[in-house]
């Protein structure tokens, strides 16, 4: 997941130093050059506004009618977890809800 990941959200770093919390990210870095690392704290709503901002900016998606996956689904016994990638009422079996569009 942090591979294909777009935007890493790190937490905890309260309880780390300043320097284990650069080393980590500068690991992410590494797995994944492409995606924006973020460092929010979850009681102090640190860097939220900042997150907040970047779904802002994501374009809008109308529809996941005959989309694709970047991965199958990890789900148990669906057309997901059976290597299904493509999106829609047609494509899904098994026992999951149908997806709205």
């Amino acid at each position: 997941m942090l591979k294909s990941a777009d935007i890493v959200v790190i937490t905890k770093g309260d309880i780390v130093s300043q320097a284990e919390r650069e080393v980590f990210a500068s690991r992410v870095k590494q797995v994944n050059p492409g995606a924006v690392i973020m460092n929010i704290n979850g009681i102090t709503g640190q860097g939220a506004f900042e997150l907040t901002t970047l779904f802002e900016e994501a374009s809008d998606i109308e529809t996941l009618q005959g989309m694709r996956l970047r991965f199958s689904m990890p789900s148990a016994l669906c057309s997901y977890c059976l290597g299904e990638t493509r999106i829609g009422d047609e494509y899904q079996t098994g026992n999951v809800r149908k997806m709205e569009s």
